[in-house]
């Protein structure tokens, strides 16, 4: 009799129940976590939109004034910016340090915006006068300029992230119904040297747009309890250039995750091996678990990076699962045939599940 004989119907119920199930449990992971960082992907897009959209409201910034007051007549500066480098950048440490040129060009002697610019979020660590000259009546000054800025990185889709840097000038004296910026975008432009590891920076942006501030600084001159300034905006887009720092960054994982497989080829009874693997595996999915979440800082929420070892260590603890089941099969009841045929459809469901998942979240995550 072979060994399809062997086994009865009631018990290859048994074994299809359990593939529906574990078939089940990978869709509806992949669904729940295709549909959420999905989510994170459209927002991400939205706010980098909002965020150089001179019309734009940005989430959980105070409206800004778009029109000026009536008979506002502010001296116009014009302003272009040249990123050159990119002397750092932490996602761990929410910072990141633009080496740029920077140039003014206006009319009046009253006036020096380029000595009464500051970096919004951030601090000039060195700022050298290149060149200044009056041409044809109107004034000109270059800088270069070296900063550092505060950015909080949004990590929900990390390692599949993109960001949006900005470089934020404002005036440090006068407001918007005195002064006003005018983008230079015709000359303004990004560096072929501005390399971020990890990322490919594909497009700049130049924008000007007014940013209301919910104080009047204690100004007793000014009748309103706000202030708007106007702030000159230069975006960089960065996302990542594939799926290399995914697969590098879970190495760990996906290996622990195959020697918790490697169970389903041993018989049951060797206990050692049948459960020490896997349980070796699960620890080592922890470690992995701890040390990529020390690349980024605590974002207090779901993350795909969150969802992936979740994916990879109830794979696991279902291996585990599955080795006690078979082992109850083969030496309590007795059904060889039936465990070993219970490992071999564990081991496939088990495999493509996993592999399908872990190709489908950073393909979801990405920019393209």
């Amino acid at each position: 009799m072979n060994n399809e004989q062997m086994i009865t119907p009631s018990q290859r119920r048994f074994v299809f129940l359990w593939s529906v199930g574990l078939v089940l449990f990978f869709i509806g992971l992949g669904v729940f976590s295709g549909v959420t960082v999905s989510h994170y992907r459209s927002d991400a897009i939205q706010r980098h939109m909002a965020r150089l959209d001179p019309s734009a409201v940005e989430p959980g910034r105070t409206v800004a004034e778009t029109t000026l007051p009536a008979g506002a007549t502010p001296r116009k500066v014009t302003v272009g910016v040249y990123l050159d480098g990119i002397a750092s950048i932490s996602l761990l440490d929410s910072i990141w340090s633009p080496v740029f040129y920077i140039w003014f060009r206006w009319k009046g002697d009253d006036l020096n915006p380029g000595e009464t610019f500051n970096v919004i979020e951030g601090e000039i660590s060195k700022k050298e006068k290149l060149s200044e000259e009056v041409i044809n009546g109107e004034h000109y000054a270059l800088y270069l300029v070296r900063a550092q800025v505060t950015k909080s990185f949004n990590t929900d889709r990390f390692p599949v992230d993109d960001h949006l840097l900005t470089l934020t000038i404002e005036d440090g004296k006068l407001p918007w119904t005195e002064l006003e910026y005018v983008p230079d975008t015709e000359h303004s432009n990004i560096s072929s040297r501005v390399k971020i590891p990890g990322y490919m920076v594909y497009r700049s942006v130049l924008v000007m747009k007014p940013h209301t501030y919910r104080t009047n600084f204690g100004d007793p001159r000014i009748g309103s309890q706000q202030e708007t300034y106007s702030q000159l905006i230069y975006g960089v887009w960065n996302s990542r250039s594939g799926f290399g720092p995914y697969f590098k960054i879970f190495i760990g994982l996906f290996a622990a995750i195959m020697i918790s497989m490697l169970p389903f080829f041993i018989k049951p009874t060797d206990v050692d091996p049948r459960f020490g693997l896997g349980v070796g595996g699960f620890f080592g999915a922890v470690a992995n678990t701890l040390l990529a979440g020390s690349l980024v800082p605590d974002s207090g929420i779901l993350t795909l990076m969150d969802m992936v070892n979740m994916a990879g260590m109830l794979t696991i603890f279902l291996t585990l699962v599955q080795s006690t089941i078979s082992l109850y099969l083969y030496d309590i009841r007795g059904q060889v045939e039936v465990s070993r045929l219970f490992d071999r459809v564990s081991v496939v469901i088990f495999g493509v599940g996993i592999v399908v998942f872990n190709v489908m979240i950073p393909w979801v995550g990405i920019v393209r």
